[in-house]
């Protein structure tokens, strides 16, 4: 049976507010190829990009990606990326239960951007309307994030939200999970208050964090290029004279939207 109805589900649904027991199912990945019906490939690999999986094995969706910085620099980082697009780019909140098996960046110590060095991360993230400027540059995104960074003990990713609309802004931290750990992780477009809400829900200790991020930005005028994700990300550090890495797998039973 497939699992949302098992246990896991049971100790999710014990630790939600009523107004996240409202989700709706989108895709449990239960079929042998991910359907394109409900998702558009992203651009992915490229660059210096060395393994990249985009895949659905034993009923989840696995994405895995691992990349090396430039070795002729001090300066920045690399990029590589497996990701999916919702099809309905228009749902106001969209949930996932996953499990990041593996994170992890190495850092280099003349570098010390991206926090001593690289770092990984897996995003839910989209683009919800537009500032008023009706470009594409003005529109306002909002991100949930489990990051690690290569100054990160081992084991553990850091999940939080933050958004963009010209510029980084709203940063909220909701605290640090074990890799290897299931959760849910939530991303809110609440409208009627004028903020976007991140939750992470970690059955195993049956606790529930939620932070607000506000925006004082007219929301009337829709995305241009509106859009809902979920990414496997890594940005390896750039290091003269040696090659960084950064790598990043993860699996998702389900994801939900409404």
């Amino acid at each position: 049976m497939k699992k949302h109805f098992g246990l896991l589900a049971m100790l999710i649904l014990a630790t939600l507010p009523c107004a996240a027991q409202t989700l709706k199912l989108y895709d449990n990945f239960s079929g042998p190829f991910i359907s394109p019906s409900k998702w558009s490939p992203q651009w992915q690999c490229g660059g210096t990009v060395m393994e990249c999986v985009r895949e659905i094995q034993e009923d989840k969706l696995r994405l895995r990606v691992r990349a090396y910085g430039a070795s002729d620099t001090n300066d920045g980082a690399q990029f590589g990326s497996s990701g999916l697009s919702l099809v309905n780019n228009s749902v106001t909140d969209i949930a996932a239960d996953l499990v990041v098996l593996h994170s992890a960046a190495q850092a280099c110590s003349a570098n010390p951007g991206f926090g001593g060095g690289g770092h990984a991360q897996v995003l839910l993230f989209g683009s919800f309307f537009n500032g008023g400027a009706g470009t594409s540059d003005d529109d306002v995104q909002a991100y949930l994030q489990l990051d690690h960074y290569a100054t990160l003990q081992g084991g553990m990713v850091d999940v939080g939200g933050f958004l963009f609309h010209q510029g980084f802004f709203g940063n909220v931290d909701l605290g640090l999970v074990n890799v290897g750990e299931r959760v849910r992780v939530e991303l809110v477009w609440d409208k009627p208050n004028h903020r976007f809400v991140v939750r992470l829900f970690r059955p195993l200790y049956r606790t529930t964090t939620e932070q607000f991020m506000p925006y004082t930005i007219s929301d009337t005028t829709a995305a241009v290029s509106p859009s809902r994700s979920i990414d496997a990300n890594v940005f390896p550090a750039n290091c003269a004279g040696t090659r960084k890495s950064a790598e990043l797998e993860v699996l998702f039973d389900d994801v939900l939207v409404r």
